[in-house]
């Protein structure tokens, strides 16, 4: 059963189910294992030199998939896409140092050159020495940073709306940030509304009462997303002093793939232009009315593109 369906299915039980927080968020919790479950999916931990690491893992005979995730978000985000690749990857999907159930490093660093090195542990660990390696947004930008620190490990690297390069045209989001605004940082009840809206054109289904117990979780989180973006902004102008861009046309030889939604209000579908420059060798589709999330707003589209992809790169 995939996980969409599963959504519609424990929608009925929740209309029937008493609405105090507590059994809101046990409600949530249960659709999450649930969808875990049905992409064979299995929640583990690794010891790394300064966090726990928690992770996702489908075992299987194929490929390696290293999948990450965005700024605020978790492991969770790529469950629905999970479900709908080939049965034999094997998938390893970790949360990043302080998001999802990862806690917060020592020296709480996050910046995203060392959360690259932290997977560069994390595979080690696990004695991987040879994957694929996609990521989102923020999970984007370490995905590509990873391939320019260890492209022998890297088989092929696929770039789902990335973060790591300057749009020619602002988007939506660059232009808040300038403002002194930042629309992914939910603060209450209105502005997880709006960033709900923000980050997808084709949002899934989130039945009520998953939505209340999901901002519950989001706006816990504020501080810290405060402290991780401040560490995220840090990176970018370390990747600018020290010619990111230039690594990336000389160490990234290996398959690419650059996916975009056309109607990204976070991160503009011109960015796709630097990447194209600085990458030239890359595969390309931009797929049109969808945001910055194409694995969760078309799971099982972007997942057969993703599968096509990876079987010419093997």
């Amino acid at each position: 059963m995939r996980f969409g369906k599963l959504i519609s299915a424990a929608g009925l039980i929740l209309t029937l189910a008493a609405c105090s927080t507590s059994q809101q968020d046990s409600l949530l919790q249960t659709v999450v294992e649930m969808g875990r479950d049905a992409a064979s999916l299995e929640i583990k931990t690794s010891q790394l030199d300064d966090v726990n690491m928690t992770y996702l893992e489908r075992q299987g005979e194929g490929p390696v998939m290293l999948l990450l995730h965005g700024f605020s978000a978790n492991k969770d985000t790529w469950i629905q896409f999970a479900a709908e690749l080939p049965e034999n990857y094997r998938l390893i999907v970790p949360d990043l140092a302080g998001h999802g159930d990862t806690p917060a490093p020592k020296g709480e660093d996050y910046n995203l050159i060392r959360q690259a090195e932290r997977l560069n542990q994390l595979m080690a660990n696990l004695n991987i020495s040879k994957f694929h390696i996609a990521g989102n947004s923020m999970g984007g930008a370490i995905s590509a940073i990873y391939a320019s620190l260890y492209p022998q490990q890297v088989s092929s690297l696929t770039l789902i709306d990335a973060a790591g390069v300057d749009a020619p045209n602002q988007s939506e989001y660059m232009a808040a940030l300038a403002e002194g605004k930042n629309p992914l940082i939910a603060t209450d009840e209105a502005s997880f509304e709006f960033r709900m809206d923000f980050v997808m054109s084709k949002a899934p289904p989130l039945p009520w009462p998953l939505r209340p117990a999901l901002m519950r979780k989001t706006l816990a989180r504020q501080q810290l997303n405060e402290d991780i973006f401040e560490d995220m902004m840090a990176t970018r102008k370390q990747l600018e002093d020290t010619g990111f861009e230039a690594r990336l046309s000389e160490a990234v030889t290996m398959p690419t793939l650059i996916i975009w939604g056309d109607e990204d209000r976070v991160l503009d579908v011109s960015a796709v232009e630097v990447f194209k420059q600085k990458i030239p060798h890359a595969q390309v589709k931009i797929y049109e009315g969808i945001g910055h999330l194409p694995m969760v707003e078309i799971p099982e589209e972007t997942a057969i593109l993703y599968s096509e992809f990876v079987a010419g790169a093997e």
